[in-house]
């Protein structure tokens, strides 16, 4: 499962910046994006979710994110980084099931892969912040 969370994690991710980038609908984006991936039926469920729990929160991801991104700007984030980290907020707010440490770390690789070289510190830096000034933690 955990390979294929990995693999929804993606797509999401993709999504999400296809619609932030075009304005289409999450539905097309993710379907558009699950076909050119081979998505199996539970990664793509997961990056369904996971897409929608993140665009449902949007606002508040936001806040979150502007509340320990001194000097930034939310909305001038590099889009890729506003995605990844938006996600992994969402992730760790809604899915009880996957450890903090987990989200944080995927949202650093996916950062490696698809943001530019500060992308995967910046990230980390201010995710880190979020749960340590929140206190965000799982329930055992």
């Amino acid at each position: 499962m955990h390979a294929g969370r990995r693999k929804g994690r993606e797509v999401a991710l993709q999504a999400l910046y296809w619609v932030e980038s075009s304005g289409d609908p999450f539905e097309k984006a993710v379907q558009g994006v699950s076909e050119m991936a081979h998505l199996d039926a539970p990664s793509r469920a997961f990056a369904v979710r996971l897409g929608a729990e993140t665009l449902a929160r949007r606002e508040a991801l936001d806040e979150m994110i502007a509340e320990v991104a001194e000097h930034w700007d939310v909305q001038r984030l590099a889009r890729v980084d506003r995605a990844v980290l938006r996600m992994a907020l969402a992730e760790m707010l809604c899915f009880d099931d996957i450890p903090i440490k987990v989200s944080i770390d995927e949202a650093i690789e996916l950062g490696r892969r698809f943001g530019g070289e500060e992308s995967p510190g910046f990230i980390n830096g201010i995710l880190d912040a979020i749960v340590k000034r929140r206190g965000i933690v799982k329930k055992p």
